[in-house]
Parts: C-alpha cells; structure tokens; sequence
C-alpha cells in the first residue's frame, strides 16, 4: 500500500511539473485584437455577473457562424450547455493549468478528451446564452487554479470594481495581456 501511495504522489508530481513546463503560445481564437474593447475585462459596470460581479473575460466581436480556434492547444475538458448565462460553452485545459472558456458559442464541434490545437475549429462564433441580444461575439476567460497573489490589488477598466471581488482577481486572468502578445 505504501508503494502504490508513493506511486501516486510521484505520479501526480510529475503530471503537475509537466503541466508547468509546456510553453504558452497564443493566437487570437478569432478576429483580430481590434475587435474586442482592451478594456472590458473586469469593467464594471461593462456587464454585471452574478451579484453585481465584474466581467472575467473579454468579448471578441465578429460575423455569426465565424470559425473559433481554441487560443492555445490543449485538453477539451467540457463543450456542451453550461448555463442560462454562457450558453454554449468549450472548455480548454491548456498549458501551465490554465483552463480557456469560450462561451456564447452558436454551435460546439469538440467533444470532452479531445486533444485541439491553433489549427483546429472548435465551434462557431454566436450569440447564445445572455448574448441573444447582441452582436455574435464569444466571451473568452483564462481561469487558472494557482493563485496569481500580486494580482489581488490589481486595477483594470474604470478602476470602478468592488473590492468584494479582488480574491477572484488571483484566479481569472486578463485574456488581454496575452492576446495583445499575438500577432494578426
């Protein structure tokens, strides 16, 4: 028992180190940087979430039935509908731990344990979701489960956000400090 207890550490270790070490390379999932407002993630009041929230992610905007490509290569852990809120949903693990949502999707072409890359088409820009109202655009959010600690005083947009929230700001990460690292 201690050796397969040993076995599993060593092996989860390992999976986590191997997570760490896989180099980032992003692209735009679609359009350009142009089309989303480099301002949007946690505005607030840009759009409210549950109780007044601000908004994770940024809002790239372009023509419905667009291809999406995932921004990094990674794991399809979920694509389905997530919620009343973000409609049809995919969810990328990719490297360093980071989890990519693309939310509002019009249609999902990946299914979960699926292994994606820059060049492969995992849906279709739309409006669903709370987003049936306006232009397609996907709403995407890099979520990480490490805490980022000097990001809790961080100031984005207006630099009108509750303070109730910062905690939340060591998890969901600015898609624009790495997007604008793209290049169109």
């Amino acid at each position: 028992m201690k050796k397969l207890i040993k076995c599993l550490i060593i092996t989860v270790v390992t999976l986590c180190v191997i997570g760490l070490l896989i180099p980032e390379r992003y692209q735009m999932p679609c359009g350009t940087t142009a089309s989303y407002n480099h301002q949007s993630f946690w505005y607030h009041p840009w759009t409210r979430g549950m109780n007044g929230s601000p908004h994770y992610g940024v809002d790239i905007f372009g023509k419905e039935g667009t291809e999406v490509r995932p921004s990094v290569g990674g794991i399809v852990i979920y694509s389905g509908k997530f919620s009343e809120v973000s409609g049809n949903m995919i969810m990328v693990l990719g490297p360093k731990w980071k989890i990519h949502e693309y939310c509002h999707m019009k249609e999902n072409y990946v299914k979960p344990g699926q292994i994606v890359g820059h060049e492969t088409v995992i849906g279709l820009l739309g409006r669903t979701g709370n987003a049936a109202k306006t232009p397609a655009h996907i709403h995407y959010t890099i979520v990480t489960p490490v805490p980022h600690f000097w990001l809790y005083n961080r100031v984005y947009g207006n630099g009108n956000q509750p303070k109730k929230f910062n905690w939340m700001k060591m998890f969901y990460l600015n898609p624009d400090d790495y997007l604008r690292k793209t290049t169109d």
